[in-house]
């Protein structure tokens, strides 16, 4: 008969130790995880907007026709009028109106209070942004915020073009 040593095993507390280690590790790697999701959709949301402006100001070229480019409150999204192209705002990112937009919308039936319309007493759609045919815009710039994030999406008047200043809270607090 073999006699088993006692210096060669593993104890039961070094072995609970070695699983708590493990599951501190783990709940880290899913904490870092689950921040770099809500940063990739908050990114890819924000990219499928410029890229939704950018084509309807195209669209608005090639027609030789203005488009406007119209966001429904009761649908979190926007439109643009020649091609019915949309793009919807992701969960847990809103748009902010500017004071011009609020006095638009309001006169459209929707009440506003601090840049935010009441979802449920919204009543329509309003616009946004109109691009011209010969590649001028009316309208913007537009603010969407997610959390801590916030990004200004610009629309040059004279050219139509479309750009992106991406702030954090601390920045956008500081204007």
């Amino acid at each position: 008969m073999k006699k088993i040593s006692h210096d060669s095993a593993f104890t039961l507390v070094e072995l609970i130790v070695v699983v708590a280690i493990m599951g501190m590790g783990l709940s880290l790697f899913l904490g870092i995880n689950y921040r770099q999701r809500e940063s990739f959709r908050w990114r890819t949301n924000l990219r499928e907007l410029h890229v939704f402006l950018k084509v309807a100001r195209s669209y608005a070229v090639l027609e030789r026709r203005h488009n406007e480019c119209l966001y429904s409150f009761e649908q979190r999204s926007f439109s643009e009028s020649l091609r019915g192209k949309q793009v919807e705002l992701a969960p847990g990112v809103k748009l902010v109106l500017s004071d011009e937009q609020q006095v638009l919308v309001e006169a459209l039936g929707n009440e506003v209070e601090d840049g935010e319309v009441d979802i449920e007493a919204a009543k329509s759609e309003a616009v946004m942004v109109t691009f011209y045919a010969d590649g001028g815009a009316s309208g913007g710039p537009l603010e969407i915020r997610s959390g801590r994030r916030g990004a200004f999406l610009k629309v040059d008047p004279l050219t139509g073009a479309v750009k992106v200043e991406e702030r954090v809270e601390d920045e956008i607090g500081s204007e």
